[in-house]
């Protein structure tokens, strides 16, 4: 048996990022936790997971920044990356997707939408 995909979740919100993880968890995805930007970055170099799930507001290094990092950083380039805030403006949701994040979720979201749109990721990601 495979080994289960590994998603970084990173939010400053221990609520949304137990809800989330658990929600992963139950999916069958192992879940690693990050509260801050700072430790996304690490976690993500370290752990090479197969998708970062980020806030776009983080204390220290925010959600844009962590989107920069990963992407200017061959070790962690090619790690999709789903935005998940409650900022919901066109340039807010563009400036991520510029960056190079994936996609872009609208909090509160749908627990079957962000799964349908986490499998796509993975499966768009090989």
């Amino acid at each position: 048996m495979a080994d289960p995909i590994a998603i970084l979740v990173a939010d400053s919100d221990a609520v949304v990022r137990r809800f989330v993880g658990a929600l992963l968890a139950h999916s069958g995805y192992q879940v690693h936790e990050a509260a801050d930007g700072e430790t996304a970055v690490r976690q993500a170099a370290a752990l090479k997971p197969r998708l970062v799930i980020l806030d776009v507001l983080l204390p220290g290094r925010d959600g844009y920044e962590v989107i920069n990092a990963l992407k200017a950083d061959p070790a962690t380039t090619r790690i999709p990356v789903m935005a998940l805030s409650v900022k919901d403006r066109e340039e807010d949701v563009v400036k991520a997707l510029n960056l190079g994040a994936e996609d872009y979720v609208i909090k509160p979201f749908s627990t079957q939408e962000l799964l349908a749109r986490i499998r796509k990721i993975l499966a768009r990601s090989g």
